[in-house]
């Protein structure tokens, strides 16, 4: 009976010894200033600034790597409308890496005054009274409600896909610098404008060697003098204006 005894002070002096180094590990991991975080690094990040993503964070540098709550700080960050995903890993010991990624930006559409920030699936990203980037600003869209955050409801959704497959396009062949409004009311007579030039890009057909017509008459055409290119036919005709 003694031996049995004695077998039990054992087991409980091991489980007690257990619960110290547990107890001084938690105390290690959660105070000692090891775990500090030193960095919190923004990856991926376009539109937003670093600045702008750690203030939708519950943390901050010095506190402790291990205190925050992940999920917690993902929903903060996906309530920005700019935000298409965010994943949130721990380094250790002291960094915080966060993941962004954004809906892209493909063009802007005038509104009551100001801008709305269209992605490409149509989502209105911002409401702004500038434009913030060299994109296109698409008219001809014709739309009633307005929700940031949610896709726009267009009573011509054609209109809507060309605006996107051009600006997508323009962007390969760069001339986002130089197509500055496009007019798409009626997809099958498109004009873009650059400067003081009214381009005549007719339908959406055969848009990839149109454009790289537009390409080679910009390179000796003066935008800043009213003028006219047509790209409906197999070679590009231009002129200015009197």
């Amino acid at each position: 009976m003694k031996q049995r005894k004695n077998r039990g002070c054992g087991c409980s002096g091991t489980i007690a010894l257990f619960c110290l180094i547990l107890l001084a590990t938690i105390i290690t991991l959660f105070f000692t200033p090891f775990f500090k975080i030193s960095e919190i690094r923004v990856v991926g990040n376009e539109v937003l600034t670093q600045e702008q993503v750690k203030g939708l964070l519950t943390f901050k540098e010095n506190d402790n790597v291990f205190l925050f709550n992940k999920l917690k700080n993902k929903k903060s960050i996906l309530n920005n409308h700019y935000v298409k995903s965010v994943n949130i890993n721990r380094i250790l010991p002291k960094t915080v890496e966060i993941l962004i990624e954004e809906y892209k930006l493909r063009g802007y559409v005038p509104y009551s005054g100001s801008y709305l920030y269209i992605d490409g699936e149509g989502r209105v990203l911002d409401v702004q009274k500038e434009i913030s980037k060299s994109l296109p600003v698409v008219e001809g869209l014709k739309f009633t409600n307005v929700n940031v955050g949610e896709i726009l409801k267009v009573e011509n959704p054609s209109t809507f896909e060309t605006m996107v497959h051009l600006s997508k396009l323009f962007e390969k062949y760069e001339l986002l610098s130089n197509v500055m409004r496009v007019d798409i009311t009626d997809v099958n007579n498109i004009h873009l404008y650059t400067g003081n030039i009214d381009i005549n890009f007719g339908s959406f057909d055969d848009a990839n060697r149109k454009l790289l017509m537009l390409i080679e008459v910009l390179k000796t055409f003066d935008t800043s003098v009213p003028g006219t290119i047509n790209l409906t036919a197999d070679k590009a005709t231009y002129k200015y204006l009197k």
